[in-house]
Order: C-alpha cells, then sequence, then structure tokens
C-alpha cells in the first residue's frame, strides 16, 4: 500500500525531523557512554577527506578527531536530514547534496571548509548505491581540494544490521566498538579515474574487513 502524501509531507517536514533526532540523538549517547571503544589515533594530521562505507553512516558521531568540527556531505533525503540532525547534536557541521542533486553547491561549500583546515566526511557509496562501490565525486573533491582521502570504518560486536541496500548496522548499548584507520590515498591531477577508485574501494573493504573481524562480526560484502 502505498503511503499517504500527507504521511510523506509529516516525514519530510522540519518539525518532524527535529523531533525525530532527540531520541536518536539520546540513543547514540547511550551507546557512547556504555560502549568501549578502541579508538587510536589517524595516522596523519588533519585536514583530510574521511571515507567510510554508507553502511556505517550511523556511527559518524564517533569519528570526530580535531579541534575543529568535522563537516559531513549528508544526503537531502529525509533520512538525511534527520542523521544530519542528530550530527549537529554532537557538534558536526553537515553540507546537503550528493552526486545526484545540489552537487556543485554542496562541493563549493565543503572546498570553502576544506581552506579553514576542517576535515571533511564523505560516504562513497552513498545515498542510493550500489553497496560499497565508489562514486567518482570523492575523487573530484580530492582533487579540488588538495587533501588526501583517509579511510575509516567502525564495527560493534553487539548490532542490529538492517536489510537496506547498504547494510546499515545499528550499535546497541554495552558493545565493543572498534575503530580503524587505512592509510591516507592521494589522488593526483593525472591519475587514471578507475585506478585511484578501484585503490580507494579496496581500501574502504580492507579497512571494515578488519573492524569486523576484530568486534566478531561477519564483514560484509560488495553488491
Amino acid at each position: 500500500m502505498a503511503t499517504p502524501a500527507f504521511v510523506k509531507s509529516v516525514l519530510r517536514s522540519d518539525a518532524f525531523q527535529k523531533i525525530a533526532s532527540i531520541p536518536l540523538a539520546l540513543y547514540f549517547q547511550i551507546v557512547t557512554w556504555t560502549a568501549r571503544i578502541e579508538r587510536p589515533q589517524p595516522p596523519i594530521p588533519g585536514p583530510f577527506i574521511m571515507a567510510m562505507w554508507h553502511g556505517r553512516l550511523i556511527m559518524l558521531p564517533m569519528l570526530r578527531v580535531a579541534e575543529k568540527p568535522l563537516v559531513a556531505l549528508i544526503s537531502g533525503h529525509r533520512d538525511g536530514r534527520i542523521v544530519s540532525k542528530v550530527a549537529a547534536i554532537f557538534g558536526i557541521e553537515t553540507v546537503t547534496g550528493s552526486s545526484s542533486r545540489g552537487g556543485m553547491r554542496a562541493v563549493r561549500e565543503l572546498m570553502r571548509f576544506a581552506s579553514a583546515g576542517h576535515c571533511l566526511f564523505v560516504t562513497p557509496d552513498g545515498p542510493r548505491g550500489p553497496r560499497m562501490h565508489i562514486n567518482d565525486g570523492i575523487l573530484d573533491l580530492a582533487r579540488l581540494t588538495g587533501l588526501p582521502i583517509l579511510p575509516v570504518s567502525v564495527s560493534a560486536h553487539r548490532a542490529v544490521v538492517f536489510n537496506s541496500w547498504d547494510r546499515l548496522v545499528l550499535p546497541l548499548p554495552f558493545s565493543k566498538v572498534v575503530i580503524r584507520w587505512g592509510e591516507p590515498i592521494e589522488i593526483g591531477a593525472d591519475d587514471d579515474r578507475a585506478a585511484a577508485s578501484a585503490r580507494l574501494g579496496a581500501a574502504l573493504s580492507a579497512v571494515q574487513r578488519d573492524t569486523d573481524l576484530l568486534t566478531g562480526r561477519v564483514p560484509v560484502e560488495p553488491v
């Protein structure tokens, strides 16, 4: 049965999304308070572009690493707007856009933040997949900002895995949480796009596999 138009309107409203973000933020704070978090420092100082597969996006608040707020590129879709409001509660700024909507405006905003010394955050397979496949927009962002891309992943040994396109992982309270960083990847102006995309995709999948194995989870595979 199709969702009635008035229900869709309510779900898209800013008031509903603000209300929905409060219990989500509270839940995530409880997870953070009760978790045993293994979080090594990044291998390089910022600023850099953090890259993580979309299925771990909900754990974004655990990734702030510098004094300046982390700036995340988040989809303008309803779920993305709720994530943005939750992130703001944890001191993370967001820029709305994707490869299909608001792309150039979002890139300009991200370049402005990068020039001011902020670290950026992008999910290269978002907002709609396919799962664990690179959208080349992150390569363009790296070239334009001159920042290295730093692969990262988060996993939790107690979690709910949704049957969504990205296999979204929601950590549960009292969980062991592991954060791991990959090696930084520089994207040069003359680099072959297909080779750079394959290198980044392999690095992201490797670091996600490491965190899953360290928390006793079965690694999620690309589609």
